[in-house]
C-alpha cells in the first residue's frame, strides 16, 4: 500500500531533525533552506528526487556517525588515554597496561 503524504512528511521531518536541522538537510539535498522549509510546511510536495537526496543525506550522516563511533568507543583500547586504561585488566586477569607482546 502506498505511503500517505502526511506520514511521509512526518518521516521527512524526523529525517531533517536526525541530520541536524534544515540547513544540514538542505546542504545534503543540494537545495536552499527555503526549499526544505517549503517541503516541511507542505507548501511543496515531496517528489522522488527530494526523497532520494534526503535518503542519501541520511546515509552520509550515518556513515559519518559510524566512523566517529569507531574512533571514540572504549571497546577499542586504542581509543582510550593512558589514564582511562589504568586499572583495566585482560580476560586472564593481567593488567591491560602491562600486556606482554
Amino acid at each position: 500500500m502506498p505511503q500517505k503524504p502526511d506520514i511521509q512528511l512526518a518521516i521527512f521531518a524526523q529525517a531533517v531533525d536526525a541530520v541536524g536541522g534544515q540547513r544540514v538537510m538542505a546542504r545534503y539535498m543540494g537545495l536552499s533552506e527555503k526549499d526544505v522549509r517549503d517541503f516541511l510546511s507542505g507548501d511543496v510536495p515531496l517528489d522522488r528526487n527530494a526523497l532520494r537526496s534526503a535518503s542519501q543525506g541520511l546515509i552520509k550522516q550515518a556513515d559519518m556517525c559510524r566512523r566517529l563511533e569507531r574512533k571514540l568507543s572504549p571497546a577499542f583500547v586504542e581509543n582510550m588515554t593512558e589514564k582511562q586504561l589504568e586499572g583495566l585488566t585482560l580476560p586472564d586477569g593481567r593488567p591491560e597496561n602491562h600486556r606482554q607482546s
